[in-house]
């Protein structure tokens, strides 16, 4: 495949901009259709609203976590084989993760749907809130098919090493997302409502052009005949995906932990924590997407056994994604009040926000060196490290602090727990790393066993 020189021998440079640039592109027009949600709710609607999307969010992650599940373990698995030259499992994986997408959607959809009165209660909405919560997710519960089956067939789809195709969908769905927004929130005044509508319709876009991108690619398969559970098959995709997939999923009930925390402080500190939060996903989303793109080729290189080449890969792109998390941190540190004012005009949430960016902002830089870590355990198939480190960050260490911190700090233990947790983690993250890569087999017998076990 046209790909496999890029990912064999390719220069770190030519890594990040052929395969990290397009997964950066995706990630950045992410956040830009998060930050017009909140902005022309912001603007056109009121803070009771600002505060609905944020008490939501915890849903759409558990709907990201699952479509990741599926994609990121699809994308690994893909790559493996690939690096492995097992052809034939290529076209299994890829058929395994359109259909495993859809179905995962569609039950989904069922839960938040019928279970929408006791997920209103768990969100720790109010009467304030919760109707327009409830706007919001009734229109993500019905379009959940179509947002698991485009997030994960755009994370297979860079198995080979050409995130082109996925970036060109994810960008038009996420752009006419953004596109319509402001007609469905200003114009329309469907508040809350149109927010999820135009992310639903954005989604479905971008399912339909991945389809015809991944159906002609050599190699993979959309065909049903090649859809199997066979278990070599699926608990190989679902094993490689947990990690990532349980990190977003322990994510999304961690924020909603925060979140009902947050709300005995008041609305104002729940629309200020949505509003700031944007900062905080911004820089790890970049860093991310530096990360995600160079997984590809790890796993193709782990496949290969070239343990020198792994090595000048993970190295090379963890000092880039340090660095970067670095100037971004710094650059919105001194922008935070400008930041905050642009999505909100209400002084108390603009105050509250500036204090919440700074402590969202201190610990950004190892989120750089974090994110690398978690990528090169997965990437590499050490489901069990990847798992831990996946988790540690997003619960297993969070809450904790996060609890402690607020019982002992009030709101400001609330603010700076995330900070606390990401040096911590980061800090068990490397040495989980450092472990693995003396245990790393040099031999195809002894990663099969490996696996194995």
């Amino acid at each position: 495949m046209k790909n496999e020189k890029l990912m064999r021998e390719g220069s770190i440079a030519q890594l990040l901009v052929k395969m990290s640039f397009p997964v950066i592109l995706i990630m950045m027009v992410t956040v830009l259709y998060n930050l017009a949600d909140v902005f022309f709710i912001g603007r056109f609607g009121d803070r009771y609203q600002l505060a609905a999307i944020s008490l939501a969010g915890p849903v759409f992650s558990t709907i990201s976590a699952f479509n990741t599940l599926i994609g990121f373990g699809g994308c690994t698995a893909c790559s493996i084989a690939l690096g492995e030259g097992r052809y034939d499992m290529v076209k299994k994986y890829s058929a395994f993760v359109l259909y495993a997408a859809l179905g995962l959607g569609v039950i989904l959809a069922a839960l938040i749907l019928i279970g929408m009165p006791q997920l209103l209660s768990l969100l720790g909405t109010n009467e304030e809130t919760a109707g327009y919560t409830a706007q919001y997710l009734r229109i993500l519960g019905l379009g959940a098919p179509f947002l698991v089956m485009s997030g994960a067939l755009g994370n297979t789809a860079r198995a080979d090493g050409d995130a082109k195709s996925a970036m060109i969908a994810s960008l038009t769905g996420t752009l006419l997302n953004v596109a319509l927004d402001p007609v469905f929130i200003a114009v329309f005044r469907w508040g809350c409502a149109g927010a999820a509508l135009a992310t639903v319709i954005g989604n479905i876009v971008s399912l339909l052009l991945l389809l015809k991108a991944v159906a002609k690619k050599e190699g993979f398969s959309l065909s049903v005949r090649d859809f199997s559970l066979d278990s070599e098959i699926s608990l190989r995709v679902l094993g490689l995906g947990l990690p990532m997939a349980a990190s977003t999923l322990l994510m999304s009930f961690s924020s909603t932990i925060s979140n009902r925390l947050t709300v005995s402080y008041g609305n104002v500190a729940v629309a200020a924590r949505s509003v700031a939060g944007k900062s905080a996903m911004l820089i790890p989303m970049i860093v991310m997407g530096l990360c995600m793109g160079v997984q590809p080729a790890i796993s193709y290189v782990y496949g290969c056994r070239d343990r020198a080449r792994l090595r000048r890969i993970v190295f090379g792109v963890g000092a880039v994604c340090v660095g970067a998390a670095t100037l971004m941190s710094g650059a919105f540190f001194i922008f935070r009040e400008q930041f905050v004012a642009a999505f909100s005009t209400d002084a108390e949430i603009v105050s509250l926000g500036k204090t919440m960016m700074l402590g969202t902002l201190i610990a950004v830089p190892m989120e750089g060196a974090y994110h690398m870590c978690s990528t090169y355990l997965q990437a590499t198939g050490k489901v069990s490290f990847a798992t831990l480190t996946s988790l540690m960050q997003k619960g297993i260490i969070f809450l904790p602090v996060l609890l402690i911190m607020e019982r002992v700090f009030g709101l400001n233990g609330i603010i700076f727990s995330n900070a606390v947790t990401t040096l911590i983690s980061t800090a068990i993250a490397l040495g989980l790393c450092v472990r693995w890569s003396r245990e790393m087999p040099d031999q195809p017998a002894a990663v099969a066993a490996e696996r194995a076990a």
